[in-house]
């Protein structure tokens, strides 16, 4: 399995069988993002995690293209896009459990993190990607939030690091109640240098003494995942 980001939460994962997407945003970088992909896989409807203009675009130039998404932003996809293509967009919620892709993906959550209380919560999904029977090391993308899964060995966590919603010392408490092995920072999209820096100096320390790694991906640069475990 190999693992790439394109900044932000926008995350490529690859097997010998296929190639996933996950939340193709408007802070990421998507040049080439879509080609060659079986599937898009989006944990909510904000824009830093859903450009739908490029998601439409890719649709309409890829007719086996699936994107997976919570039920507001797929109904609002398939309304951009003729019927033939409207087809290629499923709707899912927590609960579910498929194969695309060669990868196997489980779906966890449901709603994104409190930002306040006058902003009003969106549905936001969780994907865990792998699985261990098959001898594929489990990638978790929680979207925009905190959700703990159960009764799942988590290898990769990818994490969110700095939001409107998050503030550090949840981020860790986060990290540390999932378990993984390795700690791999997304959602710094607002970061300057001197933030990363910060970040990654901080929740490092913390993913060391917890016994697990903290791994920063370098934009555009391939991963081999089970390399990410055993460094």
């Amino acid at each position: 399995m190999r693992i790439k980001t394109r900044g932000h939460s926008c995350i490529e994962l690859s097997t010998i069988d296929g190639s996933l997407l996950l939340d193709p945003g408007v802070f990421s970088d998507l040049t080439g993002a879509f080609e060659g992909k079986n599937a898009v896989l989006i944990t909510h409807e904000h824009v830093d995690h859903a450009d739908e203009n490029a998601i439409v675009q890719a649709l309409g130039a890829n007719s086996v293209l699936e994107v997976y998404a919570p039920a507001a932003l797929a109904r609002s996809l398939r309304e951009q896009l003729p019927s033939a293509a409207a087809s290629q967009v499923h709707t899912v919620c927590a609960g579910a459990d498929f194969v695309v892709g060669g990868i196997k993906v489980r779906t966890v959550g449901g709603t994104h993190a409190t930002i306040h209380q006058s902003i009003d919560l969106v549905a936001n999904v969780g994907y865990l990607l792998g699985d261990h029977a098959v001898g594929q090391p489990v990638v978790y993308h929680p979207g925009d939030s905190y959700h703990v899964p159960v009764d799942v060995r988590v290898d990769v966590l990818l994490l969110p690091v700095m939001a409107p919603w998050a503030k550090m010392s949840e981020a860790a408490d986060f990290a540390v109640s999932v378990k993984a092995g390795c700690w791999t920072p997304i959602h710094d999209g607002l970061l300057n240098e001197r933030g990363v820096s910060l970040f990654d100096r901080q929740l490092g320390a913390i993913a060391e003494g917890d016994g697990s790694r903290f791994e920063r991906l370098q934009p555009g640069v391939e991963n081999k995942v089970e390399e990410l475990l055993a460094r």
